[in-house]
């Protein structure tokens, strides 16, 4: 009996992997046949967006890759309604920037995965991506209303003179960003103004979901 052997189109993988995904989720997905992104770099999406998904459940409807330079407010169609079901209240979108799916020069798309997830954005940038617009997109599910939690931790931090660890003092919308993302890819190693910032978004999130009052 023959053994199946691999596509040797690389696109054809994608499209399948992309496919599955969006049968997974039950998600829209928009871009990806004509963004030009290497196969590997759709794994990259698909496995984080199964890790993220399990773990952090959000009422996502879709994932657009897309071109962002001609857009001064790119992250406003994070919310915007469904491009196949009736009007109704804005749905959940993550949006990535295609130019952040390239593998940077010299690099060796074989070695972009690892046993095991917690490590950092510069040996998984594609992952990494995808789990900072996740974290937006948890901003948005909550209602923003991390951000009151956010910018009281990154006081408390100035004020013990931490200096915000990085995440932004003036920012805490990035703040919660960059902590989420350092909590997910660092596990227990991340800081602990990352673990405060994480948890609350998360937390957030889930009231809002739960429809629990703040």
């Amino acid at each position: 009996m023959p053994v199946p052997q691999p596509s040797a189109d690389p696109e054809s993988d994608s499209a399948r992997v992309v496919r599955e995904m969006a049968a997974r989720h039950g998600l829209e997905v928009i871009g990806f046949e004509t963004a030009n992104v290497d196969a590997q770099a759709v794994r990259e999406i698909a496995s984080a967006l199964d890790d993220l998904l399990a773990k952090y459940p959000i009422p996502l409807r879709g994932i657009e890759i897309t071109e962002r330079r001609d857009n001064p407010n790119p992250r406003s169609i994070w919310d915007r309604p469904s491009q196949t079901e009736p009007p109704a209240d804005p749905a959940l979108w993550i949006v990535l920037d295609r130019a952040a799916l390239i593998p940077p020069a010299g690099s060796v798309p074989g070695k972009a995965r690892w046993k095991g997830r917690r490590r950092g954005s510069a040996e998984r940038p594609v992952y990494a991506a995808l789990v900072r617009e996740f974290a937006c997109a948890l901003d948005i599910a909550g209602g923003f209303r991390a951000r009151q939690e956010a910018m009281r931790a990154l006081v408390a931090e100035s004020l013990r003179g931490g200096g915000g660890g990085g995440h932004g003092l003036l920012d805490p919308g990035r703040a919660l960003v960059e902590g989420f993302t350092e909590v997910v890819l660092r596990g227990e190693r991340a800081g602990e103004l990352a673990k405060v910032l994480h948890g609350a978004l998360v937390k957030m999130a889930r009231a809002e979901s739960d429809d629990l009052s703040a």
